[in-house]
């Protein structure tokens, strides 16, 4: 896996959505990534290929005292690399 995590920012949300319409038969809408952005109780990271290319992405929100996964989703090609796991761990 040769990826940096990051922060997700507002203007990662086209390669989000890229690989989210690609990933789930019901997506997220671009609102809806906005929208848990702007929370002061979610995380959201991004995980980066070398080439600077968005390829996988994780939305936690907390409630209470627990962490709950609300999206994560990794790039077809890029999967099966522990992209999803290594974000999962931080």
């Amino acid at each position: 896996m040769n990826v940096t995590l990051r922060r997700l920012t507002l203007s990662d949300l086209d390669d989000v959505e890229r690989i989210e319409r690609a990933s789930y038969p019901t997506p997220w809408s671009r609102s809806m990534f906005a929208g848990e952005l702007a929370k002061p109780s979610s995380l959201s990271l991004a995980a980066v290929a070398a080439t600077g290319e968005l390829v996988g992405y994780l939305v936690l929100s907390r409630y209470v005292d627990a962490w709950h996964v609300m999206n994560l989703a990794v790039d077809p090609a890029w999967r099966r690399q522990g992209i999803a796991s290594a974000m999962l761990e931080q």
